[in-house]
């Protein structure tokens, strides 16, 4: 259970580390929260569209969260660099590419295979 959230975990752990060594605390902040906030809603997605009835209701309760996922993440790095600076969009952008491979990296290691 706890590999499944290790992106968010590993946010969490490095973000005294990081912040101590000069990372922008706002671009890592609200890129983190963001992150987290999104992982949060797909835990919910995932319960609903395991619960459907119908595939189709399935896949497309999964491919709206990618998709609107995708589109609010990348809103925040814009939101970021255009109202509190260059550095922290910077930041922000290298937090949520970081979270991302974490997350493809556990979910590819942790896949049922097929036979």
């Amino acid at each position: 259970m706890l590999l499944r959230y290790f992106d968010v975990a590993v946010l969490v752990i490095a973000a005294p580390i990081l912040l101590a060594i000069g990372v922008p605390a706002a671009g890592y902040g609200i890129a983190a929260g963001a992150w987290i906030a999104l992982r949060g809603v797909g835990v919910g997605v995932e319960r609903v569209a395991g619960a459907a009835r119908d595939q189709r209701t399935e896949v497309s309760l999964r491919l709206g969260y990618m998709l609107g996922r995708l589109f609010a993440l990348a809103a925040t790095i814009i939101l970021v660099r255009q109202d509190v600076g260059r550095d922290d969009g910077l930041a922000a952008l290298l937090v949520i590419v970081v979270a991302f491979t974490m997350q493809l990296a556990v979910s590819a290691m942790t896949r049922p295979r097929a036979r």
